[in-house]
């Protein structure tokens, strides 16, 4: 992914202007035009909202005191890279591989022309992280960085040239389904037998097989050779194989990894990310009844503990939880200060950071994770197991936010019954979700990120600010370009209906041209936004850039996640048919809205968790100037208001750490 520094050498398209940075105020950034001299000001806020609009294009240019020179092709809002999701996953695993050594010997302070130093280091890496193909030679490593260097720090030059060609299994169905089935009844076994042994039987057995099918005048199945089946065997997770033969125990000492605390020399270096349910109930901000407990993801910067980001909602863990927290700490946090002026200090805080440590839970240790982080030019470190000191500095926020945050909060929870006593959380709670996202924001930019650490006697705001003058924070090109990394990427087929996904069609003239460019293909690769299907972005087979396709049917798709849509299917009763799917959810999505209504109306108290996971109610929706509500969960969420009796959801009590 492609990122940009406020400082000398960036240039902007803004307003059919080619612009060069200049300098910077406190709140104020300059630029200038090269050719007329002319000076243009916008201020920081102005800046982040063009760009993010996409009214303000980051130019891939090389400027310098002699000459301007833009790069061909350089306006375009969408970068093209390649896709690690769809190459095949020894390819990704042989990525993960290369990546590791050299940012671990990048750690190390080693730079690629030291190879005395690599060999040496290399060898050592090699047994850190039990590589199976020992450690690579100097020279091969030295040429994986130069690549890397060579192309602006891509990482994605260095994956293998063979990861995008198709491969295909000879066998038919039938043969390598009986294949299949041979390697697990026979050679996945504790009994352990050999490759040698387990082909042979293979062989016997195929024969007998054949036999009865020429008997039976039925087609005969073809056979393999010994590596074939050895490929095969090969093809299989290591690790699950391991287990079906050695046990599990043995499988989890043998894949068993211990490292270190990785410390972090400036700003962005190093972050750490994590969930936590939030120990407060909080009401819906129209039908102020009780939803629950929401789960908070974070996102804090080790060298400087700053908090960079952050997403609420009531998904507990997950992808989209992780995807929520990264996008809010790649974006600039000017949203926060037009909704709500009251917010005292700046929260200059945010960017791509080098290493993304985390512990390991399934989220985290699943490749669509790893991949998005390669993709945003980042790597990822993983802490051991029942390790949290390895994380600490996220682990001591949630702390502060228990000690100080949740302080007096009415509807709060306790560890324990002895601590809660008689106190009724669901009955005490006042706070709307919204008033939550607000007050976040406040904690974090008013007391939090000023407080001063009794350790270094200095503010995580002030160690921000003196670390970004000698390291300035990277920030994302393209928002576009962002949702296409986070999102889910699928292949389908093109024709003349456009491209189906889940019952829906997209389709408009971008993607006719493209079909009459390319003809109709037999896949083409896509990427879903899990927060908004009302567009796809599909990838062009030729240029690999990616084209915004919207959805035929908007007054479905739009603003609808991909977990609502799966909701909606799920309680369509009737089996969907593909000239009427999307008329069918349509109306589904309207009884359950009439159904949820009545429930409410009783004042049911059952499942509000879950409707409140149906509403997509989040932080970064509050922040988009949307108020999401169980009352209508897939109806018009923008400029929701609450009614006129009800108080601002700023006019909340003012509690000790906002003094």
């Amino acid at each position: 992914m492609g990122s940009f520094f406020l400082q000398k050498g960036l240039v902007i398209s803004y307003q059919g202007q080619i612009l060069e940075y200049d300098s910077r105020s406190t709140e104020e950034l300059y630029f200038e035009n090269p050719k007329t001299g002319q000076k243009k000001t916008l201020t920081e806020s102005e800046f982040w909202s063009a760009q993010a609009s996409l009214q303000l294009k980051i130019i891939d240019a090389f400027s310098s005191p002699e000459a301007l020179v833009i790069k061909p092709d350089s306006s375009d809002a969408l970068q093209n890279f390649r896709d690690l999701n769809l190459i095949p996953e020894k390819y990704q695993l042989d990525h993960d591989r290369k990546i590791t050594y050299i940012s671990k010997l990048k750690r190390e302070g080693i730079t690629r022309g030291q190879k005395f130093l690599i060999t040496d280091s290399a060898t050592r890496i090699a047994k850190e992280i039990n590589d199976p193909l020992g450690p690579p030679g100097a020279s091969t490593i030295s040429k994986w960085w130069k690549e890397i260097d060579s192309s602006g720090s891509d990482l994605l030059v260095v994956v293998n040239g063979n990861s995008f060609r198709r491969c295909t299994k000879r066998l038919d169905k039938e043969s390598e389904e009986f294949l299949q089935n041979h390697i697990d009844d026979y050679y996945a076994k504790s009994t352990q037998p050999t490759l040698a042994g387990a082909h042979r039987d293979y062989a016997k057995k195929l024969k007998a097989e054949n036999t009865e099918r020429k008997s039976d005048q039925r087609p005969v199945l073809n056979a393999i050779s010994e590596r074939t089946y050895g490929n095969r065997v090969a093809d299989r997770p290591e690790e699950e194989m391991m287990i079906a033969r050695l046990g599990r125990a043995e499988a989890r000492r043998h894949f068993k990894m211990a490292k270190g605390h990785l410390s972090a020399e400036h700003p962005l270096d190093v972050v750490e990310i994590d969930h936590t349910p939030m120990n407060l109930y909080v009401i819906d901000d129209h039908a102020l009844l009780p939803l629950g407990r929401p789960w908070l993801t974070a996102i804090k910067d080790r060298y400087s503990g700053v908090l960079l980001g952050f997403y609420v909602s009531f998904q507990k863990t997950g992808l989209s939880s992780i995807f929520g927290a990264v996008k809010h700490s790649l974006s600039s946090h000017h949203l926060a200060y037009e909704l709500w002026p009251d917010i005292e200090n700046p929260w200059p805080a945010f960017g791509r950071a080098v290493y993304y440590a985390s512990d390991r839970g399934p989220d985290f240790v699943c490749q669509r994770y790893r991949n998005a982080i390669k993709a945003l030019g980042s790597f990822w470190e993983y802490c051991e197991r029942r390790t949290p000191w390895l994380k600490g500095s996220i682990e001591r926020f949630f702390l502060t936010l228990e000690q100080t945050f949740f302080e007096a909060m009415p509807g709060r929870t306790y560890a324990s019954l002895a601590k809660r006593r008689d106190y009724d959380s669901v009955n005490q709670a006042v706070i709307r979700f919204s008033t939550l996202v607000y007050l976040l924001h406040k904690w974090a930019a008013d007391f939090h990120n000023i407080q001063t650490n009794v350790r270094n006697q200095a503010a995580p705001l002030e160690l921000w600010q003196s670390g970004i003058e000698t390291a300035p924070p990277p920030y994302p090109c393209s928002i576009d370009e962002l949702n296409i990394i986070l999102g889910e990427h699928h292949t389908g087929a093109l024709s003349q209906e456009g491209i189906r996904f889940s019952w829906q069609t997209y389709a408009d003239d971008q993607l006719e041209a493209l079909m009459k460019n390319v003809g109709r293909i037999k896949t083409i690769n896509y990427v879903v936004c899990t927060e908004d299907l009302g567009q796809i972005y599909v990838e062009h087979p030729h240029s690999h850039e990616y084209l915004s396709i919207p959805s035929t049917r908007p007054e479905y798709s739009k603003g609808l996640s991909l977990f609502q849509h799966k909701f909606i299917r799920s309680e369509a009763t009737i089996r969907l048919e593909k000239s009427t799917a999307v008329d069918t959810l349509i109306e589904t999505r309207d009884r359950i809205q009439n159904v949820i209504a009545e429930e409410l109306e009783a004042k049911k108290n059952k499942g509000k968790v879950q409707l409140a996971r149906i509403a997509s109610i989040n932080s970064n929706s509050v922040l988009a100037g949307e108020t999401r509500t169980i009352l209508t969960p897939f109806g018009d969420r923008k400029n929701g208001a609450p009614p006129p009796n009800i108080p601002s959801f700023t006019d909340v009590p003012s509690y000790a750490w906002g003094s």
